[in-house]
């Protein structure tokens, strides 16, 4: 009797378990959706936020085309009602919500442009007016680097153009900076012989908009892509030119190396293999700094602005090298050391390696047609394959593997320990005797 009610009682544990596992169940989930709730609401709060101010920013732009209209001026010529680029202190903003607010800019951006007024204020000197057919466009994106546009604009001013007829300009792209890089360029291309133009955007939209701006004010069939805290040798552009200019390469691209920002010490070098889909599958190994075929990259749609919907910014270079690999197109390596990186502190790259395996697992799908192409190697866009494929629900499937687990191994037990009873070997005992009696039964009947 006793070991009949430790059956029962068995039998109950095993129905509480049930009911525990359900109610922690619903518990995880009421929080999964009160977290959910919130989040909805903030998202809500931020883009009500974004929203009124945009509709201030373009009740101002319509003041200005209606003014254009008036006035019969070109757009692109100042005037004291030009609007200014929206700035948003955001320093106690996560960054999630950062990435909604980048998404919320861009779209406001890309409504202005439908709308034929493009979001951004041209002013440039007077080399850049007479510039009418250059044959390369320096394409600088800038953001709060202040310290370093200066050393930049120099290098490129330094240019030896001899070999590219036509000469070049300079489009550079400030992403609505904070401090002020945009003012120390307006100084600089008042008294440069070098054709600038500064492109100062209303919408802070991120490194991807910033370079598709400059891709679509580009004059010239080439154009060549450049950060504003890095720096290039005088013959960049000429060796680039003239390996790109004869040939139907998509991009060219040389070695560059790598400096640290507070020691001045080189460091390891970065774009120095050749042009290889099975490695550019495998993990990024080109920089962005390279001459591109314009045509091209328009024809490719430019630089992905979606990325920053699974990520954060810093994988839209690598992106691009793979829409140009799924393309068919190819690449071509010179071998010369050409520009120079700074690593300093305030790279994006810290932020950018927290989303890097979204990105990559967002690429799979992007890219299919690579993966299935070249997916000899055990590793896929940065990251091993494993990892790659291991999808995120796998971890709450885990969790609930565990738990079945962990009662079947209890149920084992149990049923290990009422098999070595004395109650279980007597039910055996008596299941044999009445075996036996049922065989004699039976030969009695016959």
């Amino acid at each position: 009797m006793e070991t009949s009610s430790s059956l029962v009682s068995t039998q109950k544990s095993f129905y509480f378990i049930k009911i525990n596992l359900a109610m922690i169940k619903t518990e995880q989930q009421s929080q999964l959706l009160l977290k959910q709730a919130k989040l909805n609401s903030r998202h809500s709060e931020l883009l009500a936020n974004q929203t009124e101010l945009n509709t201030k920013h373009l009740q101002k732009n319509l003041v200005l085309e209606h003014h254009k209209i008036k006035s019969g001026k070109n757009f692109y010529i100042s005037t004291q009602l030009e609007p200014k680029p929206i700035k948003i202190k955001d320093t106690n903003l996560t960054i999630d919500e950062k990435r909604l607010l980048y998404i919320s800019r861009l779209k406001s951006a890309q409504l202005c442009d439908k709308m034929g007024s493009p979001p951004w204020n041209l002013k440039s000197n007077s080399a850049y007016e007479l510039c009418d057919n250059p044959s390369v466009s320096v394409i600088i994106t800038l953001y709060n680097y202040s310290e370093y546009i200066y050393e930049c604009l120099e290098s490129v001013s330094q240019t030896d153009i001899t070999n590219i007829p036509g000469g070049i300009e300079v489009l550079v792209i400030d992403d609505c900076s904070t401090d002020n890089s945009a003012n120390l360029v307006l100084k600089y291309l008042q008294t440069s012989q070098l054709p600038i133009c500064l492109v100062s955007k209303w919408f802070n939209t991120g490194l991807a908009d910033a370079r598709n701006v400059g891709l679509k004010l580009a004059r010239s069939p080439y154009v060549f892509i450049l950060d504003a805290d890095n720096w290039i040798y005088p013959n960049c552009l000429s060796v680039l030119f003239e390996n790109i200019q004869s040939s139907r390469y998509a991009a060219v691209y040389g070695e560059i190396q790598k400096f640290d920002n507070q020691t001045k010490q080189e460091m390891n070098r970065i774009s120095c293999y050749e042009w290889d889909i099975h490695k550019l599958v495998k993990q990024p190994y080109i920089d962005a700094m390279a001459m591109f075929d314009k045509n091209i990259l328009l024809k490719l749609g430019g630089y992905s602005t979606e990325l920053i919907e699974y990520g954060w910014f810093g994988w839209d270079d690598y992106d691009l090298w793979l829409k140009i690999a799924q393309s068919n197109y190819s690449c071509k390596l010179i071998p010369k050391v050409l520009s120079f990186y700074r690593v300093h502190a305030e790279s994006m790259i810290n932020t950018t390696n927290k989303y890097a395996l979204n990105i990559a697992k967002y690429f799979c799908h992007k890219f299919v047609k690579l993966v299935n192409k070249y997916h000899a190697s055990d590793m896929l866009f940065g990251f091993p394959k494993s990892e790659i494929y291991l999808e995120l629900n796998l971890c709450s499937q885990q969790t609930q593997n565990n738990f079945i687990l962990q009662e079947l191994q209890s149920a084992y037990a149990q049923i290990a320990a009422m098999e070595s009873s004395k109650f279980w070997k007597l039910r055996n005992q008596w299941l044999k005797l009445k075996k036996l009696l049922g065989l004699a039964k039976d030969a009695e009947i016959v």
